[in-house]
Parts: structure tokens; C-alpha cells; sequence
């Protein structure tokens, strides 16, 4: 029985004890010719102590484990928790390192660069004159190929900019303004001429005049 579980072992006991009950109601109503002898009597008596008495044993057994499982069960809950939080602390460590590593590699970078403008020194007055240029542009970088005496500037001029694609279709623009200027004129004109209010009317030439009820 030592080879079986604590439940099985209940319930194989209950199972004894059940039977042995039963034969004694059994041999307390049976008649007086059928029913067993004292000794035999006895002998079912005693091995029903016994059982009762390794029953017992058995449930405080049971109780001792069902504590000890409660016991098991806070550590699991525990260790759960602790796995979490060495999970967060390995995923802080990884960000770390990976921050780590980045900033090596860019300091190496910084120290390469650095070394390199130690090998290539520049005059000071010509850093100066540079900036200067620079600022006096309104910019803040000329060309990758900007060397001193340059005149080139780091941005487009107006006449490159006219030049360019966006400057031709702003040209085309504004010629198609011109062609339906004349006809928006008279309309305003018209609209002028009936209500006698004096409206604002812009010239082909930019100019700003003043058109009444009763002429320009």
C-alpha cells in the first residue's frame, strides 16, 4: 500500500472500512444459527480498529501534504515573480549593452574624426572668413567642393531659380493671369458700373487704381 498515492491509499481504506461494516450490520441481523462465532466476531472487530486507526493516519498524512502543497504553490507564485523580474533586468542589461556598443562605436568615430582634423589643422582666419561668408548669405552650408576664393553660394541665385523648372511654371502661370485679366476687368467693371462703389483694380503693369460708377 506504501507504493500507492495518498488519495488511492484513502480511498482503498474507506473501501475496507465499508466492507467490514457491512458484514457486521449483515451478521447482527442474520439469525441467531447463521451468525459468526465470538472469536470470528472479534477478529472482524479488531481489524476494523485497525483500519479506522491507519484511516487516520492516512487523512493526517493527507493534511500534512495538502499544507505542504500550499506551501509549494507561494513558492511558485514567488519564483513566477522572480523569473519576471530577471527577465526585465536581462532585457535592461541588453538595452544597456546595445547603448553601450553604440556609444563606443560612435566615439571611435568622434576620436577618428578627430585625429583626422589634428593631422589637416586649419588657419583659424580662414574659418573665420568662411563662416563669415556663410553668414553673410544667410545660410548655414555652402558646397562639398566650396574651397576659399569660391563665389559659388550655398543656395540657388534668383536668376537660377527663375531659370528653373519651378520659375517656368510660375512664368506660365502667370501669363495665363494676364490672358483672363481683361475679361475679369470688365466684369468688375460691369458689376462697378451698376452698384456706383468704387472698387480696386490691378494693372498688367502692377499698378493699383481706383475704378468708379462712372469711369477708371
Amino acid at each position: 500500500m506504501s507504493s500507492l498515492s495518498t488519495r488511492d491509499t484513502l480511498l482503498t481504506l474507506i473501501d475496507d472500512v465499508e466492507i467490514i461494516a457491512r458484514q457486521l450490520v449483515d451478521n447482527s441481523i442474520s439469525p441467531k444459527q447463521q451468525r459468526l462465532s465470538s472469536q470470528e466476531l472479534e477478529a472482524i472487530v479488531q481489524l476494523l480498529i485497525a483500519k479506522d486507526a491507519e484511516l487516520k493516519k492516512t487523512i493526517k498524512v493527507a493534511k500534512e501534504q495538502a499544507a505542504v502543497e500550499q506551501v509549494m504553490a507561494g513558492v511558485k507564485a514567488e519564483l513566477s515573480k522572480v523569473d519576471s523580474a530577471i527577465n526585465n533586468l536581462e532585457q535592461q542589461l541588453y538595452e544597456a549593452h546595445y547603448g553601450l556598443c553604440t556609444g563606443i562605436y560612435q566615439a571611435r568615430q568622434k576620436l577618428k574624426s578627430i585625429g583626422a582634423a589634428n593631422k589637416r589643422p586649419v588657419n583659424t582666419e580662414e574659418l573665420i572668413r568662411y563662416a563669415q561668408r556663410i553668414s553673410s548669405t544667410h545660410a548655414v552650408s555652402a558646397p562639398s567642393n566650396w574651397q576659399q576664393g569660391d563665389s559659388r553660394r550655398p543656395y540657388p541665385t534668383d536668376l537660377e531659380m527663375r531659370a528653373g523648372f519651378l520659375g517656368q511654371n510660375g512664368q506660365l502661370l502667370h501669363n495665363q493671369g494676364h490672358l483672363s485679366d481683361p475679361l475679369s476687368r470688365h466684369h468688375h467693371h460691369s458689376d462697378s458700373a451698376q452698384s456706383g462703389v468704387g472698387v480696386f483694380a490691378w494693372q498688367p503693369t502692377g499698378e493699383c487704381t481706383i475704378i468708379t460708377g462712372g469711369g477708371g
